[in-house]
């Protein structure tokens, strides 16, 4: 088993601060540029004699130290604030996270407290270590569960304590008014979510093909991101770029902006540069092959880091050309509609072992209200592609049931990219960079989106559907760093406690 090796951050050379303890409060937000609120004790205070008693029996973690070295050369920032307390309590913080919109809770969202202000992150592909995206030092930290919930330990005591929520580049730094020490500070329901623009947070840079057949553009907006966040093309400010894909015989145009962004196989699939620039790459359907592609390219900006989502017809990148000699499936060609289904969540690999990221799949649709009698529903379900234990790059998510006219059609699966990465290397040479998601089914089916309005203005603002909900899953997923499926997900690592 493949565990990714994170090397722990520097710390920074600065005095100790130590504030008053008081009630929880509701949290407040950021500046714009990404610094910690203003309040926030990051840089220099006053430093507390350790040996003075405090309410509690508590005491700073750095007088165990030897007295000799006193503390300034023991803990730094807001290390000075973290406390040992007594009979085993600690100082937490709790609370669930959601995501945009503040409806569904996300599972394997980071939760930590910075040490350091956290640096800004670069867009575009790259091949990147779990621990680098996740800056500022961590000296608390924590994921949330299959429920959006979590729990982080030994948080510095105070006024302003930091808290950033990460997920990939998905990044929102909020301060908590007040933590009370040797106690939970529970946070009020709903306060914690993703950012919906660019004012709120950090958000990646992502590049949708539109296609006359799915509305896969629509999803980002129910989860909801603003529609202000959405720009024709690479020109554009906002963090969601649209190109327009291609449409079938059968299907309307292809949506797009008003104005008009530029066609995908023109501008963003072209050359692997463009793709280069894209943090995140959705395809949407286009109710017939794809055509006109640079195979080459897209194989090139998954490798380097890239994240695709790619709906149904897009199996086109993946039967031939550069991944038709990599064995992800076994691929049948055509529309292959199987109707309406039930299916199943995969919560096992191929070796039986268990797979964690399956498990809370089916946990976390349980918990949002996406099964009927524990199944998925998924209605204009697709079978082109099928996953067995040989096609070893690959691991399915979700399955048709076997009273499916296709019993064991794949509908979702996944794969790392390159697909023949050395994973046991501790240096970045040979490891996964970047993830593939195939989805065999129309994301926007059960939506009743606007094919004939421009993007955004033609989502349904109705609540996600079953299949949309796995989807949104599967979208944080993806943005998520990159570990093999043997290996469960581990929280940022932290400073070690002084």
């Amino acid at each position: 088993m493949h565990r990714e090796i994170l090397s722990r951050c520097g710390l920074l050379t600065a005095l100790c601060v130590l504030l008053a303890c008081g009630d929880s409060s509701p949290l407040r937000s950021a500046d714009r540029d990404g610094a910690i609120a203003p309040t926030a004790p990051l840089d220099a205070g006053v430093l507390i004699d350790a040996n003075i008693p405090r309410e509690g029996g508590s005491k700073p973690v750095w007088s165990s130290s030897d007295a000799a070295s006193g503390p300034s050369s023991a803990c730094v920032n807001l290390q000075c604030q973290q406390l040992a307390c007594e009979n085993g309590a600690t100082t937490s913080v709790s609370g669930t996270v959601y995501d945009p919109a503040g409806k569904n809770p996300l599972y394997n969202v980071a939760v930590f407290v910075p040490n350091t202000k956290p640096q800004p992150f670069t867009n575009g592909a790259s091949c990147d270590r779990c621990d680098t995206l996740y800056t500022g030092s961590p000296i608390a930290a924590t994921l949330t569960d299959a429920a959006g919930r979590f729990k982080l330990d030994n948080v510095p005591v105070g006024a302003d304590i930091p808290l950033v929520i990460q997920i990939g580049k998905w990044r929102r730094q909020l301060s908590v008014a007040s933590v009370a020490e040797c106690r939970d500070n529970p946070q009020p329901d709903r306060t914690l979510r993703l950012p919906k623009n660019r004012m709120e947070g950090d958000i990646p840079k992502i590049a949708i093909s539109t296609g006359g057949a799915d509305t896969l553009e629509c999803l980002l907006r129910r989860v909801g991101l603003d529609a202000t966040e959405y720009g024709p093309g690479a020109t554009s400010e906002a963090r969601v770029h649209i190109y327009k894909g291609e449409h079938g015989d059968d299907d309307p145009e292809a949506p797009n902006t008003a104005p008009p962004g530029p066609a995908s196989a023109a501008a963003l699939w072209d050359r692997s540069e463009h793709l280069m620039a894209y943090d995140l790459l959705l395809l949407s359907c286009e109710g017939d092959e794809t055509t006109n592609m640079n195979q080459q390219a897209l194989h090139d900006y998954a490798s380097a880091g890239g994240r695709v989502f790619a709906s149904h017809f897009h199996y086109s990148w993946f039967n031939t050309g550069p991944y038709g000699d990599e064995n992800l499936a076994k691929w049948t060609r055509g529309s292959n509609g199987i109707d309406d289904i039930s299916s199943t969540i995969v919560t096992t690999l191929p070796n039986g072992q268990p797979f964690a990221k399956g498990q809370a799949l089916a946990a976390w649709l349980a918990n949002v209200g996406a099964l009927e009698n524990g199944k998925l529903p998924i209605e204009d379900a697709k079978h082109n592609a099928d996953v067995g234990a040989d096609h070893t790059p690959s691991q399915p998510w979700i399955v048709a049931d076997q009273d499916a006219e296709a019993p064991g059609a794949t509908q979702y699966f996944s794969f790392n990219t390159p697909t023949d990465a050395l994973v046991n290397t501790a240096d970045t040479v040979g490891m996964y960079c970047g993830r593939v998601v195939f989805s065999d089914l129309h994301v926007g089916a059960a939506s009743n989106d606007d094919k004939g309005r421009p993007v955004p203005t033609g989502c349904s603002n109705g609540a996600l559907s079953p299949q949309e909900a796995a989807l949104e899953f599967m979208l944080f997923d993806l943005s998520s760093c990159i570990i093999p499926d043997e290996v469960p997900p581990e929280p940022p690592p932290v400073i070690p406690v002084i």
